[in-house]
């Protein structure tokens, strides 16, 4: 095996621009990522081209033909939660397909390599009074904000990724490179007559959704599981077909993504911000439904035993001077015209029970408010027991069950011993957990797997779903797909085979997950660095 793991990388460094690796120091560092896996891979190539993608994915799809597997995980900044960019096979890193190929400020449009951060575009697109307003990680490529697809804290305002890209360009799994465009019935048509596997796609897919409407319109519109954007591809009453949604939330597993178009919208004024703690989460959730009113940029919802836990590892924020008992911490931010943001956080206050400990922003605080979101920071990253991975993170829970969904969480917490202080975005209802674990001691990795399952099972009976905010990646699906719908799974699995027939993109994503393989590969040291 090793000699056929050198002739490989030998023969393909001498057909790419780029590197392809196997070193073993550099396939350590390409094993891990935000999730709590651990899966070292046999490559790691850093294209530089397009060219250079298509040409791996036909050589590894030769192979397969042969009967030799090497299964391919595509790579952004390696932050992925769910452990969709990690493979014992060969990963493509983006890292290197990070440049921006053309923009016009008049259209606000912008021509992009998928391995572009955004912390990098929103810098090229500033200069000329644009941005891309999406909330994350700076480091996140665009490509990876594609495929993983979060409902991030601002989508409710803005609408999140999805209503900013416009056509992607996409290597299929034999190596053909595709253009998304929204085609009439037509050009729909002459499509569905190539003799190749984008006919074939284009064909095959839309008899399938013709198949199985009434199923697609079944789906959970909450749950970020399967190919959520397949609801989309048809439009207009199946006079409009467009490719570009499925990739929303494919995690890779379809296609790799890499170039996009993208409009782009005029950078918003400074929001103005302002926080209330309250003793009972009724009482914040009434105020945050009064917020709602006002169109704010964000609402987020906080357990103050987040902000007791940062104060006893003495990064206690300036801004919470009061002491206070357990409760909810409400936080909002307003971005519109600046005497208007302001107006609205007078409105916002007007709302607030006297018993309610607020501060809004000023001059004085400003950079006080900056400063709060270190308390979170400092929350994950400081554990007594080693680490607080991302287990239970983007979940998806009915505003309607909240209350009751976090009373039965007080219950979970006594019988798994485990502090589950939860934090979110109450504007989208996706929130988050983060239980400490040692992932060195085999009866905590046992723990954690069985919080796992309860906490499914917990969401499901308050109508919520562990996949809600983000797709549902490597872990995950093996305590979500066991008692999911028969019928949905199959619909999963024939797009799959649609565009990757040999399943070499993403094999362990989706319904094609491996209990197995998954627990084999759970972490067994903790993540190096500011974990978040």
């Amino acid at each position: 095996m090793g000699k056929i793991v050198n002739k490989i990388a030998v023969y393909l460094n001498r057909h790419l621009t780029g590197n392809v690796f196997d070193k073993d120091s550099i396939l350590d560092a390409y094993s891990t990522d935000r999730s709590m896996l651990k899966v070292k891979p046999r490559f790691v190539a850093l294209p530089e081209t397009t060219s250079d993608i298509r040409k791996i994915v036909r050589f590894v799809s030769q192979l397969s033909e042969k009967k030799f597997d090497l299964p391919i995980a595509v790579r952004g900044s390696g932050l992925s939660k769910t452990g969709n960019d990690l493979t014992d096979g060969l990963v493509i890193s983006m890292e290197k397909m990070n440049h921006t190929r053309e923009l016009d400020a008049h259209d606000r449009l912008i021509h992009v390599q998928a391995g572009i951060t955004l912390g990098k575009l929103n810098a090229v697109l500033a200069p000329h009074g644009l941005t891309l307003p999406v909330d994350a990680d700076p480091r996140e490529t665009i490509g990876s904000l594609i495929a993983n697809s979060p409902r991030d804290k601002f989508s409710k305002h803005y609408g999140g990724i999805m209503n900013y890209v416009d056509r992607i360009e996409v290597v299929l799994a034999n190596g053909d490179l595709i253009q998304t465009s929204r085609l009439n019935l037509p050009k729909l048509s002459l499509k569905k007559s190539e003799k190749n596997l984008e006919g074939d796609i284009y064909e095959r897919l839309d008899q399938l959704i013709i198949d199985n409407a009434d199923l697609i319109d079944a789906q959970e519109k909450n749950a970020r599981l399967g190919f959520p954007g397949l609801c989309h591809v048809r439009r207009n009453h199946g006079r409009t077909f467009d490719l570009l949604p499925i990739f929303f939330g494919a995690e890779g597993s379809l296609g790799i993504i890499t170039e996009v178009i993208m409009r782009v919208d005029v950078l918003p004024p400074r929001p103005h911000r302002l926080f209330a703690v309250f003793n009972t989460l009724k009482t914040a959730t009434e105020f945050a439904d009064k917020l709602e009113k006002l169109s704010p940029l964000s609402i987020e919802l906080f357990d103050t035993r987040i902000f007791k836990n940062v104060d006893d590892y003495g990064k206690k924020p300036d801004l919470l001077t009061r002491k206070f008992d357990d409760g909810f911490l409400v936080f909002a931010a307003f971005n519109d015209k600046s005497r208007r943001s302001r107006r609205k956080v007078r409105q916002a206050l007007r709302f607030l029970p006297k018993s309610a400990y607020v501060v809004t922003e000023s001059i004085k605080n400003s950079l006080d408010f900056d400063d709060f979101a270190t308390s979170l920071t400092s929350f994950l990253n400081d554990s007594a027991k080693g680490e607080r991975p991302n287990l239970l993170h983007d979940f998806y829970v009915p505003r309607n069950n909240l209350e009751n969904f976090i009373k039965d969480l007080a219950k979970l917490e006594k019988t798994s011993k485990q502090k589950l202080a939860l934090f979110g975005s109450y504007a989208t209802d996706i929130y988050s957990v983060r239980p400490e674990f040692d992932l060195k001691k085999i009866d905590d990795r046992r723990a954690a797997l069985t919080l796992l399952r309860d906490f499914n099972e917990l969401l499901k009976t308050h109508g919520g779903s562990l996949a809600g905010g983000s797709p549902e990646g490597c872990l995950k699906p093996i305590v979500i797909y066991p008692g999911f719908d028969p019928d949905q799974s199959q619909l999963i699995s024939e797009v799959k085979k649609i565009f990757d027939k040999q399943n070499i993109l993403a094999p362990g994503v989706k319904n094609n997950y491996d209990t197995r393989s998954a627990v084999r590969h759970l972490r067994t040291e903790p993540l190096s660095g500011i974990i978040d």
